[in-house]
């Protein structure tokens, strides 16, 4: 054996040349374990890569360059080929220009330069308009690894905008019908021959019911959340029970049948008493059939496999699940599927539709104006359900504001979109199907910067200074509701007075929330005995709004969020009875009415919310021990 020749440099050691060749590991030591294994240690030789450099020719680096060269115009003339899609004009010279040899297109650098200018100045954002904007070098660049890195959401959509398709999602199982394909996640687990789509349809009511439930979810419970396009929902809704009639289940859209399943469940859920005895339903009947429904509509999403089939429909279904899942006190659940929500959501671009009044031009996937101005509603009730839930989280949430480049959903009725017409927001003090949930939403925008302010306090000046701002536009809220001149298009009287009252109880909750760090130190230190008064103050005032319409409380109780400010509201009237005990008078019965009020309103809905059961047992146990302390005096 050959004695190894010592190294003169200190590059590292590098893999012999048969191992190398081979593919297999090399123990650097020459010659190495592998060949002597092989009887092959005369011919061990470690690489020497100075030789390798040295044995490269000229003419290869001019072939280098040429080759860049000739990506560099194949770029540009994407770049111009896309630039004439999203003007509407025809492509066919485009694309002869580009499947031409690419051999015959390097050009001079400054004739890439002009071309780039030019396609720069036409296409403006257009080429990611929805999701980024920079110059088109950069944009197709990252289109290139997008197709190299297997981010398939914008490897279609780059695809789509080229060929001007308008489906926003791939279709792997497009029919239904068929088995799952090895690559579904469910394809272990269902049988290939159960009809599953003939399963879920099993679930839902007869088809005069469904009518029923529709009708009444769009009359009294759709200006909630407000993620769907009535007229587009009816019109889907007919085609899938003609389809279910006729029998045609391998045409029925699953992702829609998701959302259509949870209007019914929520329907269901959330039903008022002279609908619940129209269609012979009975409190029992009512909760089974809503957990039915809800869980058809789990399994649609993931027979859909939404989270490698990104699609609209699937995150309307999210967010309405978020409300039967936080009344049902699956909190848990929600926060962790809304972060999933969040970045489907982002994944399709929803973060940058920017507002139609920006003068846009979308890409083939979004040129619906119906369709971006329902994005544009779904994407702020993400950030209304992340931003409202922060501070239950460590005050962390998913949407950064300086990441959001989406304006607000615009001031219309559902009736006022119609496709192929512009989107024509109308002013905001003009009462409008969406003037409640945008109130809601300037709302949650103060309460984020609150949560941001508590992570890192800068002083009680901060404090001060939002309580103005929201005061100032609490006052300001019932020009919001005042019917327009024209003829009213919502159902008179229906809901404007439930919308009013969650934005007064919204707007006082954010007061409250504001003050309520430094309550415990207003009743010590009299620097923060504003902040104990407006405690107080606002949870009176909460209180007082769900009691004034005995009716109305009982309807806006059965959804959570407002369940959850009257408790924070009664919470805070409890710290302050107990620090008021030793007092007497009429305020301090006051006190004590107020908090007996509150059980008797919270028992209105704990035949269908979980939580109201929570809270009820939750304030109960609070009086009794503070009966137990001070039995002389019986609150309850």
């Amino acid at each position: 054996m050959q004695m190894v020749d010592v190294r003169p440099s200190a590059r590292p050691i590098q893999s012999c040349i048969q191992c190398r060749r081979r593919k297999i590991k090399c123990s650097r030591s020459y010659p190495c374990a592998p060949c002597l294994l092989r009887g092959e240690g005369q011919t061990c030789k470690e690489v020497d890569r100075n030789a390798v450099e040295a044995s490269k020719k000229p003419s290869d680096q001019v072939d280098i360059v040429q080759r860049v060269q000739a990506l560099e115009a194949t770029v540009t003339k994407l770049s111009r080929l896309l630039a004439r899609e999203f003007r509407g004009e025809t492509a066919d010279a485009g694309v002869e220009t580009f499947l031409g040899p690419v051999s015959a297109s390097v050009t001079t650098p400054t004739t890439n330069s002009a071309l780039t200018s030019d396609a720069d100045t036409r296409l403006g954002p257009s080429i990611r308009a929805s999701f980024g904007s920079g110059s088109s070098e950069e944009d197709m660049a990252m289109m290139l690894e997008d197709f190299a890195m297997g981010h398939k959401v914008n490897r279609t959509r780059a695809t789509q905008d080229a060929e001007g398709d308008s489906v926003c999602r791939r279709d792997d199982h497009a029919n239904p019908s068929l088995p799952l394909p090895i690559s579904h996640p469910l394809a272990l687990l269902v049988d290939s021959s159960i009809d599953v789509v003939a399963r879920l349809v099993r679930t839902l009511p007869g088809e005069w019911q469904s009518q029923c439930l529709i009708q009444f979810y769009f009359d009294r419970l759709d200006w909630y959340s407000k993620v769907l396009h009535r007229p587009t929902f009816l019109s889907e809704s007919e085609t899938l029970q003609q389809q279910i009639t006729r029998g045609n289940l391998s045409l029925v859209r699953i992702s829609f049948l998701g959302v259509y399943c949870m209007v019914l469940c929520l329907a269901v859920h959330l039903i008022e008493p002279h609908v619940a005895e129209r269609l012979h339903l009975d409190l029992l009947t009512t909760s089974g059939l809503s957990q039915r429904l809800y869980s058809a509509a789990q399994a649609c999403l993931q027979y859909d496999d939404f989270l490698g089939s990104h699609s609209l429909e699937h995150l309307q279904c999210i967010i309405l699940m978020s409300v039967y899942q936080q009344n049902l006190d699956e909190a848990d659940s929600h926060w962790a599927l809304l972060g999933t929500a969040i970045k489907i959501a982002q994944n399709l671009g929803l973060s940058r539709l920017g507002s139609e009044s920006d003068g846009h031009c979308y890409p083939a996937g979004w040129r619906s104006a119906v369709k971006r101005e329902i994005a544009r509603r779904v994407w702020w009730s993400l950030i209304f359900d992340d931003w409202s839930h922060a501070a239950a989280h460590n005050g962390t949430y998913s949407i950064h504001p300086s990441q959001n480049h989406t304006g607000y959903p615009a001031n219309v009725d559902d009736i006022d979109l119609v496709e192929g017409h512009p989107v024509k927001s109308r002013p905001p003090a003009e009462y409008t199907e969406m003037t409640s949930l945008i109130c809601r939403l300037r709302f949650v925008e103060m309460y984020r910067q609150v949560v941001d302010y508590m992570q890192a306090p800068t002083g009680y000046t901060f404090i001060t200074d939002m309580d103005l701002k929201i005061s100032q536009f609490i006052s300001e809220l019932p020009s919001y509701f005042r019917s327009s001149d024209r003829e009213d298009r919502i159902t008179p009287g229906s809901i404007k007075g439930l919308e009013m009252t969650l934005c007064l109880i919204m707007g006082e909750t954010r007061r409250l929330r504001l003050h309520r760090p430094f309550l415990f130190r207003g009743y010590k230190e009299r620097k923060y005995v504003k902040s104990r008064e407006q405690c107080v103050h606002s949870a009176k005032a909460i209180l007082g709004h769900l009691k004034n319409n005995h009716a109305q409380s009982a309807i806006l109780l059965k959804w959570w969020i407002v369940l959850f400010y009257g408790f924070a509201a009664a919470v805070v009237l409890f710290i302050d009875l107990c620090h008021h005990k030793a007092d007497e008078g009429p305020e301090l019965e006051e006190r004590r009415s107020a908090l007996r009020d509150a059980l008797e309103l919270f028992k209105a809905a704990e035949h269908i919310s979980t939580v109201s059961r929570n809270a009820i047992a939750l304030l109960e146990g609070l009086l009794g021990i503070l009966n137990y302390v001070y039995p002389e005096e019986v609150l309850i």
